[in-house]
């Protein structure tokens, strides 16, 4: 009799002489997945006693308010609890009868009541806002000068959950998130429900420049909410919501809160502003080496060269094929001033997984459980040395099995970073839950496609995750899966290097390298990457203002300009920080239409001084790259305008 392993085989072998017939790209595709594909195998043909299925645990409700000036209601079989816990952000938790009460929603950082609120006759007021809560359980969130922002907020207890109602006045709101893998679904939303994939973030947080945002810190996907004819509902499949609102006058206000809530991003480490060179395919460690050798003979700057399955080996080891000496090659890479980020997946294999099955540490096959603190401190441990090897960044892959598997998986690799200033803890995401800014964690927008669709939807994907909390933000530049026309590289180059990261990454077979499409496609891509340098230092100055403020990086046109229409929905150019725009072109031909605001702009590579408001419709050189000064700019960008 063939035993399962032997079919397994054959089943692969079949599926594998297929995809051949497709070309390379589909036999490459096919060995990106393999590995959860034989996590699974391996897991159904262990022995038959280790359960390889822990169902994902059921969030427990956070324990209600309790302060001085909290707030109690009753309605509809649903208790309700209010309070504020800082000048703008108010905490409401409706639990239902049978809602099972743990800790604290992971996603928060600021739970304990703000002692300066004061609590009369049903409202909590504060210097940003006010609270009132009715005896019968209806909520009302006002501003500082008593205009209602949300009122008649109702909830109802239904078979699958809680719904929440608000009436308001906005027209528009933000946050939210992206549509899915390669599409940006616009600025302005109607509508979502929360979840994470590859290339997909929905983050049950919204917001609106009318002056208030909602965010539900329940931590579980699925979570809905849709805006009609005035009215805001959300519907959440537990037992509770934990619900915070904020009061807030502004877009920078708003997000100033929320960071507050859940907690300021660090300022990212200097040479992640630089270029990044992912690649998936190296061949041994004479072609790793020849990369570093040949980005220094074309004087072509690069940061940090960003690792896939190449680079390790049962889980956690150097490949002796790509690394033979870790230490030391990985020393010989700091010395030419180069960094290294190698890629993770929230799983293990062979006797690792025995070892995490046989302890209840697995979700869905081979997928660990990162929000046990065991599961942290085993991974920790055997990350620790490959940091003390010369690890700078980890990539992390494919932990969408669970809403919360990245933020958990990045608390697990913390645990494995030194305590050391010098070398902070940064990671690379595709995608992300509520708060992970605050654990240093980056995000990238997944494994999309390449096409000149795909170069567009990447602007307006990055501003969607940045005004839902993540900042730093960055893409696949060439996409991943195909191989770009020598012109889309450089027009993806160009855009990337406006991006807050700026890193290129393409499927196995299909590299990325700025030498690969041509002299024209080279010159060109070399002069984006010297302007990405040239860009450095101002955009730490505005890490340090995302650090501070929780103002992101990548912020659209409305941020600066709330009263112009034109801007509030304009997701293909973007300002990076207060003081440059930038519009790169997207589209083939070289044709560029954009949009400058009203004021006075300097054109980079020309100089020339332009007035808006005013559409710009041209076609311009390979070479161009349309940036533009705020004529009233601050030192850092007119240094950086003004030094060739």
């Amino acid at each position: 009799m063939t035993s399962p392993a032997a079919r397994q085989t054959k089943r692969r072998l079949i599926l594998w002489a297929c995809l051949c017939l497709l070309g390379a790209a589909g036999a490459g595709w096919y060995l990106y997945h393999l590995s959860a594909a034989t996590n699974s195998a391996a897991v159904n043909a262990a022995e038959p006693l280790l359960d390889s299925h822990h169902p994902e645990p059921e969030p427990l409700a956070p324990p209600p308010p309790q302060g001085p000036n909290t707030l109690h209601a009753r309605a509809a079989g649903v208790r309700l609890d209010a309070d504020a816990v800082d000048p703008q952000v108010f905490h409401v938790v409706l639990t239902a009868s049978r809602a099972v009460t743990g800790g604290a929603s992971p996603f928060v950082v600021e739970t304990a009541a703000f002692k300066p609120a004061r609590g009369t006759s049903g409202t909590i007021v504060t210097p940003a806002g006010r609270l009132s809560l009715t005896p019968s359980g209806q909520i009302a969130l006002l501003d500082a000068r008593g205009r209602p922002l949300l009122k008649q907020g109702m909830v109802r207890r239904g078979v699958k959950g809680l719904t929440l109602t608000f009436s308001h006045f906005s027209l528009r709101f933000y946050g939210s998130g992206n549509a899915e893998l390669g599409k940006s679904g616009g600025l302005v939303h109607t509508n979502g429900v929360s979840a994470v994939g590859n290339g997909l973030t929905r983050i049950p947080f919204i917001w609106t420049p009318a002056g208030f945002g909602v965010f539900v810190a329940n931590n579980k996907a699925g979570i809905s909410w849709t805006d009609k004819n005035g009215k805001l509902t959300w519907q959440v499949q537990a037992n509770y919501i934990d619900l915070y609102l904020i009061a807030a006058p502004t877009p920078y206000a708003l997000l100033d809160a929320y960071t507050r809530l859940t907690g300021r991003p660090p300022v990212p480490p200097a040479w992640t502003f630089g270029y990044l060179q992912s690649r998936w395919g190296y061949a041994d460690a004479a072609d790793v080496r020849d990369k570093w050798d040949k980005f220094q003979q074309l004087h072509i700057p690069v940061d940090a060269f960003i690792y896939d399955y190449d680079w390790f080996t049962d889980d956690w080891q150097f490949n002796p094929k790509t690394f033979p000496n870790p230490a030391a090659d990985l020393a010989e890479m700091h010395r030419r001033g180069l960094h290294f980020v190698g890629i993770r997946k929230p799983r293990v294999h062979g006797a690792n997984l025995d070892y995490a099955r046989q302890r209840g540490w697995t979700l869905t096959g081979a997928d660990l459980r990162f929000d046990l603190p065991d599961v942290q401190d085993w991974w920790a441990a055997h990350h620790e040395p490959l940091v003390a090897e010369g690890v700078d960044g980890w990539w992390n892959d494919e932990a969408e099995h669970t809403y919360d598997q990245y933020f958990y998986m990045n608390i697990a690799e913390r645990k494995g970073w030194p305590a050391d200033a010098q070398k902070p803890f940064w990671s690379l995401n595709r995608a992300f839950a509520p708060g992970m800014q605050r654990l240093g964690a980056t995000v990238w927008t997944g494994d999309i496609p390449t096409s000149w669709d795909s170069l567009q939807n990447q602007p307006g994907t990055m501003l969607n995750w940045s005004l839902c909390g993540m900042p730093f933000v960055g893409q696949d530049i060439g996409g991943f899966s195909g191989t770009p026309s020598p012109e889309l590289y450089v027009r993806w180059m160009q855009a990337g290097a406006l991006a807050p990261i700026m890193r290129t990454h393409g499927i196995q077979g299909s590299p990325r390298w700025p030498w690969a499409f041509g002299p024209q496609a080279l010159t060109a891509s070399r002069n984006a990457i010297l302007l990405r340098y040239r860009l450095r230092s101002y955009l730490l100055e505005c890490a340090r203002e995302t650090s501070r403020t929780g103002a992101p990086l990548m912020r659209p046109l409305f941020f600066e300009f709330p009263d112009d229409p034109a801007t509030y929905n304009l997701e293909h150019e973007w300002l990076l920080g207060r003081d440059l725009l930038a519009a790169p072109v997207l589209s083939p031909g070289g044709r560029s239409d954009m949009y400058l605001p009203r004021g006075r702009w300097r054109e980079y590579g020309t100089g020339r001084t332009l007035t808006g408001p005013c559409w710009l419709h041209r076609a311009v050189s390979l070479e161009t790259i349309p940036l533009y000064l705020r004529e009233d700019a601050a030192s850092a960008a007119r240094h950086f305008f003004e030094t060739k």
